[in-house]
């Protein structure tokens, strides 16, 4: 790659053997080749800070640090010892909310680069960062991720769900300068919006039991019938969401008070296998009410009883 065209005929210098090799066969000593080295690349060095410097691609992206946000909640939530991975997760989640989402409006974005934010969000933006916030609420027992999770799919759904042939598009739609509205089945290094949304609806059913997304997961499934039968290696992340459908999510839910030796004991237990197809839901007693307020499906226990602790 050469992006300037500075490199046409001429050769890239690098080290072809070591410094004991060279000072070997010049009959000097290994400290003096190494000197000379060493100002070759001074001289080397300030002749090329006068040049051009190379593209840089340097954004910030809502999907990708949603996914990120996502490995990072979970490796926290199954490793011990793991808190800085939980610390970057958060403050992650922490930077999307503040700069890539208006809450006044309901607009997720998608690029944030040098203080400045462009591009309304697509399909798979919103369903990566609800992936990172589902995971960031196991990891963490805060509501607030929850909570904000649901508003992202409602607002998912609105803005991308395609009610005739299932699954959500790419785009909104509302660009004019888009002709076509595409709806991605392919998984990539980045799964498809509606293979990892498969999962995020698999998961909200199971803490919210929302009929309408119960309704959509057939829909949205079927969107890569025809490529998994002919192309599985092509959809990874969809047949893996589709096994996880019929194989039917379990569910943990651990009550107790925080520092409770039980409660951590507990916490530890679920730490000893890993559960990809489980839903863990951790109810600190100091955070049943908010959290109660959101989980449809589960049965939280009342506060009366702070010393009870629960693993289901």
């Amino acid at each position: 790659a050469d992006p300037q065209g500075e490199f046409a005929g001429q050769n890239v210098l690098y080290l072809a053997r070591s410094i004991g090799d060279v000072a070997a066969a010049a009959g000097r000593a290994p400290t003096e080749v190494a000197d000379t080295l060493a100002h070759v690349k001074r001289a080397l060095r300030q002749h090329r800070v006068t040049r051009p410097r190379p593209h840089r691609d340097d954004k910030v992206l809502t999907a990708w640090n949603g996914l990120m946000i996502a490995a990072a909640a979970r490796a926290a939530r199954m490793f011990a010892d793991s808190d800085w991975c939980l610390d970057m997760a958060v403050r992650a989640t922490d930077f999307v909310r503040r700069r890539l989402w208006d809450a006044s409006s309901a607009t997720l974005y998608r690029r944030f680069r040098d203080g400045h934010v462009a591009v309304e969000a697509y399909a798979e933006d919103y369903a990566c960062l609800i992936f990172g916030l589902l995971e960031l609420f196991q990891a963490t027992a805060d509501a607030q991720w929850l909570s904000w999770a649901i508003e992202l799919q409602r607002q998912q759904d609105s803005l991308f769900w395609d009610e005739a042939g299932g699954g959500w598009f790419s785009t909104s739609g509302r660009d004019a300068s888009v002709l076509l509205r595409l709806k991605e089945d392919y998984d990539g290094a980045e799964p498809a919006a509606t293979s990892v949304g498969v999962f995020n609806l698999l998961t909200l059913v199971h803490l919210t039991a929302d009929p309408t997304w119960t309704d959509r997961l057939p829909a949205a499934l079927r969107v890569f019938g025809a490529r998994a039968a002919s192309n599985t290696r092509t959809v990874p992340m969809a047949l893996a969401a589709l096994s996880t459908y019929h194989a039917g999510l379990s569910q943990v839910v651990i009550t107790g008070e925080e520092g409770d030796p039980t409660y951590e004991a507990m916490r530890d237990i679920v730490r000893t296998s890993y559960l990809p197809s489980a839903v863990v839901v951790m109810v600190p007693s100091s955070r049943r009410a908010g959290i109660g307020r959101l989980l449809g499906a589960l049965v939280v226990s009342p506060a009366g009883d702070s010393r009870h602790t629960d693993c289901f």
